[in-house]
């Protein structure tokens, strides 16, 4: 590949070292550029759940040279659905060869053996590219992005080339760049928490628990049980964590507060309503659960835009999702990923920054608000989460046509082919009289 004779290295600023931040920072890295990152908080605050990485994310991993067995990953062999009641195993959609199909397995990471693989890649002094710095108790407060200048509440004030807003749901970037997010909550909450392996053993607990599964009960109406109980659950971390996504009607809930950290709820607060008559086993495994924390969940509507000036936002802050798809640190990646090859030395956009954002922002936001869609849509009816389209449609073009995201159409997807494609008249329409970000998104788009 050659270099552009125009390409330049950047200081970037990655505001947030979350997983999107993280994967932003390695890209970022791995494309030549100085990244600095600047955490809200320290890292080892919360532990969280389990992470998918199917091969729309895991291919960039594979790209970026990430050592993917530092994340101690479980290569998912299949999805389960059970009755909520009984256990009883109603439909199961088959994994075995999906390495074989794509090249890679399908990984479950646990959130914290993940953040530490990608935060290694990003700072370590081994690798192509300069290591990323990283500093934590850096809150932003006010974004100049025209200058690109970041303030934070510390303080502090940081220039840079560029400002990437991976701040999350909450995103201070987002706000600073003019979006108001549209948004309700939903109608169902969730749970997290885990479960040792050790204690699976030790209390003679559900055995096929850590069989190398996402393991779904409910998540249908059956009789007086209505489809938003649902949990989601799956081995990570070698296999010594099952890891609990427990979901139900959002007035079920007694969490009704927000922020960053919140305390561990006793178990009683996830065994609330129908919880008590779910599958004994299931029950069995959250009463000897532990990391139990709250997450409140909300359906926003694709934002308008996501980036200004010097400065853009992806992952949560640019389009959160419902987790029913199993997407979200996928989708981040590729904002990652996108930002690195646009921002690489085959192509001019160091030389115009902002000609840049806004092509990562018209590459990007159609998939992303369409995986965005299509999660909501999955809160309502499981068989549209991807996998379960092909049992419900076993025909893969005919659940296409039918408008649902499959495997094919997220693992098919060549972002490089995509971008070479795009590029030439992206940056044509951006250097004509009329080709204001806004205005060259709509031609393209048109």
């Amino acid at each position: 590949m050659s270099t552009h004779p125009n390409w330049k290295q950047l200081h970037v600023a990655v505001v947030g070292g979350g997983l999107g931040g993280m994967a932003a920072a390695v890209a970022l890295r791995r494309a030549g550029h100085k990244v600095s990152i600047y955490e809200r908080r320290d890292f080892k605050v919360e532990v969280g759940a389990s992470i998918s990485c199917a091969y729309n994310g895991g291919q960039w991993l594979r790209e970026w040279g990430v050592d993917v067995k530092r994340g101690k990953p479980v290569n998912l062999m299949k999805l389960t659905m059970r009755d909520w009641e009984t256990g009883k195993i109603l439909n199961q959609y088959d994994l075995d060869h999906y390495e074989e199909n794509w090249g890679l397995p399908y990984y479950m990471f646990h959130r914290v053996d993940m953040h530490e693989m990608l935060l290694e890649c990003a700072t370590s002094p081994d690798g192509p590219g300069e290591p990323a710095s990283v500093v934590v108790d850096h809150i932003a407060k006010s974004l100049d992005e025209e200058k690109g200048i970041v303030t934070f509440e510390n303080g502090e004030v940081v220039k840079a080339d560029v400002i990437i807003g991976s701040d999350g749901i909450r995103s201070v970037l987002r706000k600073e760049i003019g979006v108001i997010p549209q948004m309700r909550s939903a109608p169902q909450t969730c749970y997290r928490c885990n479960v040792k392996k050790t204690d699976i053993e030790k209390f003679g607990l559900m055995a096929d628990a850590v069989d190398p599964a996402i393991q779904f009960w409910g998540g249908f109406t059956k009789g007086d049980i209505n489809r938003y109980y649902k949990i989601v659950m799956s081995p990570c971390s070698d296999g010594e964590i099952v890891s609990f996504y427990c979901f139900m009607p959002t007035e079920m809930t007694n969490h009704t507060q927000e922020g960053f950290v919140f305390e561990e709820v006793p178990v009683s607060d996830i065994m609330a309503g129908m919880y008590s008559r779910l599958d004994p086993q299931a029950q069995g495994l959250i009463e000897h659960s532990i990391d139990r924390m709250p997450w409140r969940l909300y359906v926003h509507q694709p934002y308008p835009y996501w980036h200004k000036g010097k400065a853009a936002i992806l992952g949560d802050a640019a389009h959160p999702m419902m987790p029913h798809q199993s997407q979200g640190a996928c989708m981040a990646i590729e904002d990652a990923a996108a930002l690195g090859i646009i921002f690489g030395k085959e192509y001019d956009f160091t030389s115009n920054v902002e000609a840049g954002l806004s092509f990562y922002e018209h590459i990007r936001k159609p998939r992303a608000t369409r995986v965005q869609a299509a999660s909501a849509r999955a809160t309502e009816n499981l068989n549209e989460r991807i996998g379960f389209t092909s049992l419900s449609a076993p025909d893969a073009a005919l659940a296409a046509k039918e408008g649902k995201l499959t495997v094919n159409e997220m693992n098919e997807y060549n972002m490089h082919d995509h971008i070479a494609k795009e590029a030439k008249e992206f940056k044509h329409l951006y250097a004509s009289p009329h080709g204001s970000p806004k205005a060259q998104t709509a031609k393209l788009s048109a």
